[in-house]
């Protein structure tokens, strides 16, 4: 390396140490030094351009990686960057045109870890058939390679292809048993017979794992869902707690600010103008938004909803979250964590004029401008009334279960982010009965544009509900919609594999199996008022 080169990626590395450890200003300041002396530098451009993104500055985190490319026009990592800004942005369109570019430069030379990353940017662009093909060319590239296969079975799941999933992840766990991203993956695919469970393999990975490796969270849940697959209640409860208990002590939770987010939404949209309906040429869209509780049935809603001919899924979307963001003063990048009581309190209507087109900005990155389109984030519940002044002619379909059996769901589901209170029953319970109070006044005061639909009834009566349920979206009969399990689509949420089935009803009533274990969840409810066998509406 010639000395010009060695101070270059000597600024490199120390940018890199700077954000590595959190230190942005430094980072920054090392960074500026850096160009002064080396303006032609493509890595220090491209280092600025990250620094630019943490730092909220985003339409210099654009500029920085366009002087980068500029200065290495042949170098793909510089357009993958410049393609990450935009989709940070929410800004599809040309990160899809910089993503065209990469490809060409990838059909010239590549390897495997670039095709990854190319895959990983599809994917996040809502271009799964492409991300397949990336994942998949990467593995040809590297036959050895487990991310690659981790990956792809991630994608096959989403398509629907259970049993080429089901082979990627054997394979990685072939490969390295200790892989528990892969062992909790193949958990999730399908519901698993005795003959064929594969426990010892979960076993295996978790007694190669030490004893405070976060890895053991992933397998209490995985090990925990195959023993209720093949009927062993009380070892599945006993590893569901076991993971619920460690990923509490790693993200403690108070239930008071949940609470207080619900009381504060409602104060703030009762204090807003009256609701009336909107003239049809106001939003050449009609949003259907689909709230609930996760895990009761609101993917079930989705399917049926996007196997009508007019209708168009844009999967759990986080469109109006981001837009509130937005009007509150927030960057996107806060999250769902950033959607605070201090931010409702802080909206006006004026930053709230422009809320719905900016909602309709968002979610049309994935629903293409349809006009009829299905917005399934079950969290949208606690927006239902910004929702309606947003948007007074959207249809909001809210999915309602047994409480009994959306309390033992959530327990037992290990979420990517969000839903706290579901890993301690007593916060579960309070929370739950918090949200179907929530619910009633949001019916209250909107009765005709929400729409309840019982989980129970519909998969025991499914085409009287599914004709109730598009009557209330103002769509013709269509026929598909019973057949909504042989809806091609690619669906992204954790019930990906259960809605290539058809309806079937074995979860109504599952909490009973684990009834002995459920004291406090039980306890709770009782000290409000929930009883079993308790259907709310």
């Amino acid at each position: 390396m010639d000395i010009l080169n060695q101070y270059n990626s000597d600024y490199h590395q120390m940018v890199q140490t700077s954000l590595a450890a959190n230190n942005i200003d430094k980072a920054a300041s090392i960074c500026t030094d850096g160009l002064t002396k080396y303006p032609s530098d493509a890595q220090l451009w491209s280092d600025l351009s990250e620094i630019s993104i943490r730092t909220g500055q985003n339409k210099m985190a654009i500029n920085a990686i366009l002087k980068a490319i500029d200065c290495e026009p042949n170098n793909v990592w510089h357009v993958f960057q410049l393609a990450g800004c935009y989709l940070h942005l929410q800004v599809f369109r040309p990160a899809i045109r910089a993503l065209d570019s990469a490809s060409d430069l990838l059909n010239v030379h590549s390897n495997a870890q670039q095709w990854n990353k190319y895959g990983e940017l599809r994917y996040m662009a809502n271009q799964l058939d492409l991300a397949v093909l990336a994942h998949s060319n990467a593995l040809k590239i590297q036959p050895d390679s487990l991310s690659s296969r981790n990956q792809l079975a991630a994608l096959l799941r989403f398509k629907g292809d259970i049993t080429g999933a089901e082979k990627l992840h054997r394979e990685v766990i072939e490969l390295e048993p200790n892989n528990y991203q892969a062992c909790y993956s193949l958990s999730q695919l399908r519901r698993f017979k005795a003959s064929e469970a594969p426990i010892k393999l979960l076993e295996r990975c978790q007694q190669q794992l030490t004893s405070g490796d976060n890895g053991h969270i992933m397998l209490h849940y995985a090990i925990g869902k195959i023993h209720e697959d093949i009927g062993n209640y009380n070892q599945a409860f006993d590893h569901y707690s076991q993971g619920a208990a460690i990923k509490r002590q790693q993200r403690p939770y108070n239930i008071s600010q949940d609470l207080g987010l619900m009381k504060t939404v409602v104060e703030f949209s009762d204090a807003q103008p009256a609701l009336h309906p909107s003239p049809p040429e106001t939003h050449e869209q009609t949003p259907i938004f689909i709230v609930g509780l996760p895990r009761t049935g609101t993917t079930l809603v989705e399917r049926i909803l996007a196997s009508h001919s007019k209708v168009v899924s844009g999967g759990e979307l986080n469109a109006f979250p981001m837009a509130l963001l937005e009007a509150g003063g927030k960057p996107i990048a806060a999250g769902l964590e950033g959607l605070d009581q201090n931010l409702v309190k802080s909206l006006t209507p004026e930053t709230l004029k422009d809320l719905a087109s900016r909602y309709l900005q968002l979610a049309n990155n994935y629903v293409n401008e349809a006009p009829s389109f299905v917005d399934k984030l079950p969290y949208n519940f606690l927006y239902c009334g910004l929702i309606l002044h947003a948007f007074p002619n959207a249809k909001i379909v809210h999915v309602n279960r047994n409480p009994f059996d959306a309390a033992l769901s959530n327990f037992k589901m290990l979420f990517d982010r969000g839903y706290e209170y579901s890993y301690c029953l007593k916060d579960t319970a309070d929370f739950i009965a918090a949200y179907n109070q929530l619910m009633l006044q949001w019916k209250s005061r909107f009765p005709e544009q929400i729409y309840s639909i019982e989980y129970e009834h519909l998969v025991t009566s499914q085409e009287q509900q599914t004709r109730k349920l598009l009557a209330f979206c103002e769509l013709d009969w269509d026929p598909e919609c019973l057949n909504f399990h042989q809806n091609n689509s690619a669906s992204q949420t954790a019930s990906a594999s259960q809605v290539r089935e058809p309806i079937y009803s074995r979860s109504v009533d599952l909490w009973r199996k684990f009834e002995t274990q459920l004291t406090p969840l039980l306890d709770t409810f009782a000290k409000h008022g929930i009883k079993p066998n308790d259907n709310k509406d």
